[in-house]
């Protein structure tokens, strides 16, 4: 990895952080913390999909129900910030790229970087244009068990100049395993690595999913939880 010290790397004033967010849990929440605790991002802009280029076919809650979700996450966190551009452009499938290029239309706040986990990193050169989007934005990825990122690994698809940029932009962390009824916490600051957790659903986001009656299969609520203790960024 590139000798960087803290002080070189850059810090972006807002991160992109898609995802179906279906549902949103609390490990999201904690790759959100996690990214402005690391200092690398200023705020977190969630943004969910409204038909995710990977998800194509998949059911799912509604876009509303996603948004309203999030927005339940997201109420009172400092830093955090939530944009339904997705159901404004309404693109099937949606790619990152373009909606970087909506979010950045004149007159917006620039979003110069986005958010992303380890898993993702290592498929990024199959994204939707992809060097585009890896010169022109950065990319901020936060750690997932089992999903190394190396320079080797990065160099198999990447120039080198863009493969020092991707390695850099990894957030320091660990992941670790709780048992679903302990008090989670998202983010633990432990001399400067930061330790993200994947969990269940927050109490609030429960609570909505049982008024509005979502995912009423049993085992498809089931389904998705496990999923959600997997995917990090989803």
């Amino acid at each position: 990895m590139p000798d960087l010290k803290k002080n070189d790397l850059n810090v972006f004033d807002t991160a992109f952080f898609g995802g179906s967010f279906d549902p949103p849990h609390a490990g999201h929440l904690g790759v959100a913390q996690g990214a402005l605790t690391s200092g690398r991002c200023r705020r977190v802009l969630w943004v969910p999909a409204w038909s995710p280029a990977h998800k194509q076919g998949r059911a799912r809650a509604s876009f509303a129900d996603r948004m309203e979700m999030v927005r339940t996450v997201v109420a009172g966190q400092a830093g955090m910030d939530l944009s339904g551009i997705e159901g404004a452009l309404q693109r099937s499938p949606s790619y990152t790229f373009e909606v970087l290029e909506a979010l950045n239309a004149p007159g917006n706040p620039p979003v110069k970087a986005l958010l992303i986990g380890a898993d993702s990193l290592l498929d990024l050169h199959l994204w939707h244009r992809a060097e585009e989007l890896v010169r022109e934005y950065g990319v901020l990825t936060y750690p997932r068990e089992g999903f190394g990122v190396t320079i080797e690994a990065l160099e198999k698809h990447w120039p080198q100049e863009l493969a020092e940029k991707l390695l850099s932009g990894v957030i320091p962390g660990i992941f670790f395993k709780i048992s679903s009824t302990a008090i989670k916490k998202s983010m633990a600051n432990f001399a400067d690595r930061y330790n993200i957790n994947t969990g269940d659903l927050l109490p609030d986001v429960a609570d909505l999913i049982r008024r509005r009656g979502l995912y009423r299969d049993p085992s498809t609520l089931n389904e998705r939880c496990q999923e959600g203790r997997k995917h990090g960024n989803e």
